[in-house]
């Protein structure tokens, strides 16, 4: 009997064991795959949960410059900055000058 027909007749002899065993191999590898993951779908839910309060942060950024934006062509803005960059007053505005703190 060649080598051949060995493993033929063994195979067709057990051949419920066979497949119940590369079922059981299958599963086993799958499961092992699944377990060695986790740390990395950890991570990935940190990384996740991170971006996610990045995104609101920079949501809140964006709607405080969008507010500003409409706040800058404001005439009141723009004599507010005058006033307090540049040193301006309006012309009809009274000016008081404290002469007791001089030396």
């Amino acid at each position: 009997m060649s080598s051949k027909n060995v493993i033929m007749s063994f195979m067709t002899r057990n051949k419920k064991k066979l497949i119940f065993w590369a079922f059981v191999i299958i599963v086993f590898s799958m499961i092992f795959k699944g377990i060695m993951q986790q740390p990395q779908i950890y991570a990935n839910k940190q990384r996740i949960a991170q971006l996610n309060e990045q995104i609101e942060y920079e949501k809140t950024r964006q709607a405080e410059i969008d507010e500003l934006s409409q706040k800058v062509n404001t005439d009141e803005y723009i004599e507010k900055v005058a006033r307090e960059k540049l040193g301006l007053v309006e012309s009809n505005a009274k000016i008081f000058i404290d002469v007791s703190s001089e030396d």
